[in-house]
């Protein structure tokens, strides 16, 4: 049996532009489902078609990382994809996958979390439903300093040790594989509303985003110099 459904919807998504003259994001939202068989492949992404430019060049890369990760493609550059041509390839991401994955359904959310006028958040969760379910989630906090990818290191004013302690204390319901806190591993961080994210390892995911509530946590954060949650 054979059925394929394929769209993209894209939606605008604006920030204002404060009067200071930080360089806010656009995105567009684009959604993507292919189906050929009992395959399926969903995929959601807020692509960036405004903002700062090394936020945006450095965002779309990790985007492609997230998309192909396990994917056998030939390599495509995404620092400067334009937005049709980045719907052509998850086109040909979900033709590929179906064609491969017979009995397997993959989705993919790809969100714009958060900015502020330091730094801009994107969270990326991968699940894939086969005889298990699995899921993925990764964490990219860009500066809008230089566009780099945000590190513990620029986050955190404490050790890493520490940082599992917290992690472990806002573990919420989250179903763990280890006994305790120094069993954990920091991965990627990032800021949002109110919150500090951080990948750790959690039952039935190579990644879970563990939310470390700001105000509590406070003492151990880097203090920024100017508005917004990232140090200079």
């Amino acid at each position: 049996m054979f059925s394929k459904y394929y769209t993209i919807v894209s939606i605008a998504v604006c920030a204002p532009t404060l009067a200071t003259g930080q360089n806010y994001f656009d995105v567009m939202s684009l959604t993507c489902t292919e189906k050929q068989g009992s395959a399926v492949y969903n995929a959601a992404v807020d692509f960036p078609v405004g903002g700062d430019a090394a936020v945006i060049r450095n965002a779309k890369e990790w985007i492609g990382e997230v998309l192909m990760s396990d994917i056998d493609m030939p390599e495509v550059s995404m620092s400067g994809i334009s937005t049709d041509d980045f719907g052509k390839l998850l086109d040909a991401l979900a033709k590929d996958f179906v064609k491969d994955n017979e009995g397997s359904r993959r989705r993919i959310e790809i969100t714009w979390m958060y900015e502020d006028p330091t730094c801009v958040t994107y969270e990326a969760t991968t699940t894939d439903r086969d005889s298990v379910d699995w899921s993925t989630t990764s964490v990219a906090c860009f500066s809008k300093q230089d566009g780099h990818r945000v590190t513990a290191n620029e986050i955190f004013n404490c050790d890493e040790a520490q940082i599992k302690r917290l992690m472990w204390r806002y573990r919420g319901n989250l179903t763990m594989e280890v006994a305790k806190a120094d069993d954990l591993y920091v991965g990627d961080c990032g800021y949002i509303d109110g919150w500090v994210l951080v990948v750790g390892p959690a039952q039935g995911t190579s990644g879970a985003a563990y939310r470390l509530r700001y105000p509590e946590i406070e003492q151990w954060l880097k203090k920024a110099k100017r508005d917004g949650y990232l140090a200079p």
